[in-house]
This record gives C-alpha cells, sequence and structure tokens, in this order.
C-alpha cells in the first residue's frame, strides 16, 4: 500500500474519535513545479518545488517511486539533493508536505537518467613536452594581416636551429596543394609565382625518380594520377617496399583541409583510385612482422566523416588529436616499431637531423606550415620527434612530416625565406596559403 493512503487512512480514524473543530483539518496544499536538476558528473540529482503549504511541519521526500519516504526535511523548504547515484539508471523523485495528522497529495517529478561518467582518457603511451622558442614576426613581406610569417634562431636540445613558420585560417586564406604534374618539376619559387594568388608555399610530398609522388595528394577534390609499378604490380599509393624487403600495405599520412575549409590530420588508404579512406588510426604495418589487409569500412578502425578536398600525404604524422604517435623504440627484430608507412631511415629519422617540412592545425583551426633548415652550421636541424615537440609547441594538435632536405623551402610574399643548400630544388607537390 501506498505511503500516501496510509497517511489518509490515519486521518480518518483519528477525525472519528475528535471533536467537530478538528473534524474541520484540511490536508496541505500540494507542493508544485517540481523539477529534477542532475549536476555534471552524475552523482547527485536536485529535487526543486514550489511551497504552497502554510502550516505544515515538514517534508517528506522521496526516491525511485519509493513507499517510504527517503527523508523528513525542515518546513518551508523548496529542495532537496539526493546523492549517489547509480550511472545508466532512471528514477523518478516525489515530494509530500506534513503537519499534525495532515499531509499534502504525495508528488512525483518527471522521469531523469543519470548519465555514465565519461571514461578516463587513455594514458598517452609516448607523451612528448612542447618545445617552446622565441618567435619573432617577418613583417617585411606585404602579406595580409590575416597571414603571420615567424622566424627563431633559437637553440634547440643545445643546437644552432633556424626554422619559420607561417600560419593562417581558412576564413581568410584558402589552402590548397599544387602539383605540376609528372615529371614536371619546379621549384616552389616557379610555382607560387604561377600561381598568381599565392601567399605562402611550402614543398609537399616525397617524390621518386620516376617523377612521380610516393603516396598521392587531393588538389581541389581530384586524386592525383595513380602511381602503380606494373613490372612488379603494385601500387605506390597503398603499398611500400620495407626495409625487410616486404612489400607491405601502408596507410599514408595526410593533413589538409575538406571542402569547408576544415583542417585535419589522419592517416589514409586508398582501395583504388578516387576513393580515399581516412581513419584515427594507422594500420598497424611493422617491418619484419606479417603483412597486414587493406583499409576497409571499419579497419584498421572506423572511417571517419571527414572528407579531403585539398590535402597532402607524407609522413609519419607528428600529432594526432594532440599526440604523438612515433618514438624511438624498436621491435625484437631491430626495425622502428611506429615506422607504419616504411619509410627509410632518413625519412623517419628519430634519431636522424636534417631539414625539415611540417604541416599542421590548432585547436582554432589556423593551419600552420614550419620550415626547419640543417645540415648547416646556422642550423642543425631536427629529428622527427623534435619536429613533434615544435609543432606542439606552437600550439598544434595535428601535424604531419613532409619532404625535408634539399626540397625543404618557404617561399612567403615573393621571397624565398630559408637556405637554399639544395639548390632551391624542383619538387612535385607545394602546399600554402592562396588569396580567396
Amino acid at each position: 500500500m501506498k505511503l500516501q493512503y496510509l497517511f489518509l487512512a490515519a486521518i480518518s480514524i483519528a477525525a472519528c474519535g475528535n471533536n467537530a473543530k478538528d473534524t474541520e483539518k484540511k490536508n496541505l496544499e500540494n507542493p508544485s513545479e517540481l523539477h529534477v536538476t542532475v549536476n555534471a558528473e552524475g552523482s547527485e540529482a536536485t529535487l526543486s518545488w514550489k511551497d504552497n503549504a502554510s502550516d505544515e511541519k515538514g517534508y517528506y521526500v522521496f526516491k525511485d517511486n519509493g513507499t517510504a519516504p527517503f527523508q523528513a526535511i525542515p518546513a518551508d523548504t523548496e529542495s532537496f539533493t539526493f546523492q549517489d547515484l547509480t550511472p545508466g539508471k532512471s528514477y523518478i523523485f516525489g515530494v509530500q508536505a506534513y503537519g499534525d495528522m495532515v499531509f499534502s497529495q504525495l508528488m512525483w517529478s518527471e522521469s531523469v537518467s543519470i548519465p555514465e561518467p565519461e571514461p578516463e582518457p587513455e594514458p598517452d603511451p609516448n607523451p612528448i613536452d612542447a618545445v617552446t622558442l622565441t618567435w619573432t614576426e617577418v613583417s617585411d613581406l606585404g602579406l595580409p594581416a590575416s597571414v603571420k610569417v615567424y622566424k627563431t634562431e633559437d637553440k634547440l636540445n643545445g643546437r644552432n636551429f633556424n626554422a619559420w613558420y607561417a600560419v593562417a585560417s581558412t576564413k581568410d586564406v584558402d589552402f590548397k596543394v599544387l602539383y605540376p604534374g609528372a615529371k614536371n618539376y619546379k621549384t616552389i619559387d616557379t610555382q607560387g609565382e604561377e600561381a598568381g594568388n599565392c601567399l605562402v608555399l611550402v614543398n609537399g610530398g616525397i617524390f621518386g625518380g620516376s617523377g612521380k609522388p610516393n603516396g598521392f595528394a587531393i588538389c581541389d577534390g581530384v586524386q592525383t594520377p595513380w602511381f602503380r609499378v606494373e613490372d612488379d604490380n603494385w601500387d605506390v599509393d597503398r603499398q611500400y617496399w620495407g626495409p625487410d624487403s616486404r612489400l607491405h600495405t601502408v596507410s599514408r599520412a595526410m593533413m589538409g583541409v575538406d571542402s569547408e575549409g576544415k583542417p585535419g590530420v589522419y592517416w589514409s588508404y586508398t582501395p583504388s583510385h578516387g576513393t580515399v579512406y581516412v581513419y584515427e588510426e594507422p594500420i598497424p604495418s611493422v617491418a619484419g612482422e606479417s603483412v597486414k589487409q587493406g583499409g576497409t569500412d571499419s579497419y584498421p578502425c572506423q572511417r571517419t566523416a571527414w572528407n579531403p578536398y585539398n590535402a597532402i600525404t607524407c609522413g609519419p604524422v607528428l600529432l594526432i588529436n594532440g599526440r604523438c604517435p612515433i618514438n624511438d623504440k624498436k621491435t625484437a627484430k631491430g626495425y622502428w616499431e611506429t615506422n607504419y608507412e616504411m619509410w627509410a631511415d632518413d625519412i623517419y629519422g628519430v634519431n636522424q637531423r636534417a631539414d625539415r617540412t611540417a604541416a599542421g592545425y590548432l585547436e582554432d583551426g589556423r593551419i600552420v606550415l614550419l620550415i626547419a633548415d640543417g645540415r648547416i652550421t646556422a642550423s642543425q636541424g631536427a629529428t622527427t620527434l623534435e619536429m613533434a615537440s615544435v609543432m606542439k609547441g606552437l600550439g598544434c594538435i595535428g601535424a604531419i612530416n613532409l619532404d625535408g632536405g634539399g626540397s625543404t623551402g618557404m617561399w612567403a610574399g615573393g621571397k624565398h625565406l630559408n637556405d637554399q643548400t639544395g639548390g632551391n630544388r624542383k619538387i612535385l607537390t607545394s602546399i600554402g596559403f592562396f588569396s580567396k
């Protein structure tokens, strides 16, 4: 039997033995406007109501449709907080005014669900420190105010280090990938000048002696031509020979923007020319281990909804979702355990200092293009792990390594900014900022 019915029965029995004045007692006014608020952690729920009774002695509060009061609380109260609730469970809460043998009706709240707590993030398996350097704006380039270029000559881990970075938002400029075509090598200076509306340009992906990129690019939604080695029957866009002399399936590090200008860093896999899948995890190809299957809708993880419109592939990924996925560890067979794209050691370079180029983006969506001179007295370059730390120090949450060495260069406002030890090498792909 519900408690409110027991209370009403008690009232009736008492009325039989009292005088006429006692029998004129009326039930208390019901509380109204019940509302429940659950705290952000889901550990507490506060029931509030409007106190309509004038001479109650207090209130009973109820939990989960119970028939006995959860607790009695003082008169003129208009809220009560229930604690120690079960995540994932739904509750209703009740309140009833009581006096001397008189009661209000027991009023129930709406049903509320207690949310499951957010899972604790997995510990970062490879935490790296952000390297904070002193950057000075390069202000004589004639660029619009929305595009900034900075330079540093700070030491990097005690070594001479010259680097530049450009930063801009796709709200103000376009981010594009340029590809002059197979064997149509051109310097970044020439590519920038010929584009007409180019503001800042850096070198892009790695390329081979065949005059085709190792990997691929997306230029205004169109994938660069399929690179197939017919004699050996393999596709460079999705396969690569590892240092173990085996042909491995690879997912390419990708950085770019979608058609709305939203930047992203992912691993990509192209099952057939013109179709590109992107993932937040790589195909776990490791030299010396078995060859992995190609990417699918759900492997190596669920595909993301982000769709590249202007994007470049290279590698390795330096940062994704704020974390660095590469390390300097080797497997028992002596191969780098996070060299998922099978790059040669001088490219993967967790212990190789070289000229470096990287591209990434900040949490607010602005894009960062960074180059660092190397192998000269004034600047001795960086390893890929150091580049990840420098990009993190700039605030990047996503970044990839691009071609380096003699290909590294930045052209901004019509000027080539860095040392041209490589002779301003002609390259295949480039990325940069363009006037809208």
